[in-house]
């Protein structure tokens, strides 16, 4: 197995096998071991911590964590990256990681799961921007096996709209809740047609659209998430219900 030790730390060695770009600055990695091996299968909503394999100072240790945005399986990881202005890892990665490259990954962790006692209510999945990753994970899983789901994606407009297609596809095929806001649409982006709502997720929506006596999961910048979680509150949501992630 593909295993190094480093500082009493084991790490897998991953090989890069395809880097996809998904909309502007945001690019996915696929990952598979080194000897492929089979891989540590993740929870949904779990995360990566890697670090990248070189002997240049400026890069060498430093370790990043990024969620985990595939169905959980054992042969594959894929992590979706938006690249950051000053972004010293994630610029490495668009800018100079290449199919065939290796980095050094711990096993997948994390808390911000599904819970099991969800199952029996409606999920709520919340995302703004790169935020989409965990939550992406949990829609794959849990959409095979339920059908009180409600996905809502906040994102500026079409030019950094990721995944638009891959969640389209399974609402419609499974006949799921789907909901789209954009807050700064282009002169192109057509209301009705490429988004619902012009503007942001907001307590008078959410009260109107969205089960309360569901479980929500929701993960973005933390300006979004500190209103999301206030909302909720304020419309009577339990606060166990309530389920979110700092990146």
């Amino acid at each position: 197995m593909s295993i190094v030790n480093r500082n009493g730390i084991n790490f897998r060695e991953l090989v890069l096998v395809d880097k996809v770009k998904e909309c502007n600055d945001i690019m996915s990695f696929y990952f598979k071991d080194k000897k492929n091996q089979k891989l540590t299968k993740h929870k949904p909503g779990q995360f990566l911590p890697f670090q990248i394999q070189t002997q240049n100072p400026k890069y060498k240790g430093v370790m990043r964590t990024y969620s985990l945005s595939m169905a959980p399986n054992e042969s594959m990881y894929r992590i979706s990256v938006k690249k950051l202005e000053n972004g010293l890892i994630s610029s490495y990665l668009h800018d100079n990681l290449e199919v065939g490259d290796v980095i050094e990954a711990m096993d997948p962790a994390g808390i911000f799961t599904v819970k099991e006692e969800s199952k029996n209510r409606p999920l709520i999945l919340i995302s703004a921007g790169i935020g989409i990753t965990p939550l992406l994970s949990m829609f794959y899983e849990e959409s095979k096996n339920r059908d009180n789901i409600y996905f809502v994606q906040a994102v500026q407009n079409s030019s950094i709209h990721p995944f638009k297609n891959d969640i389209d596809n399974i609402c419609k095929y499974k006949n799921l809740s789907n909901t789209v806001f954009y807050s700064n649409p282009l002169d192109t982006d057509k209301e009705g047609i490429d988004y619902d709502f012009t503007g942001y997720v907001n307590k008078e929506w959410i009260r109107n659209n969205l089960p309360l006596d569901g479980d929500f999961y929701f993960c973005g910048p933390s300006v979004f998430m500190k209103s999301l979680e206030s909302n909720l509150l304020d419309l009577g949501v339990k606060k166990e219900f309530i389920n979110y992630e700092f990146f």
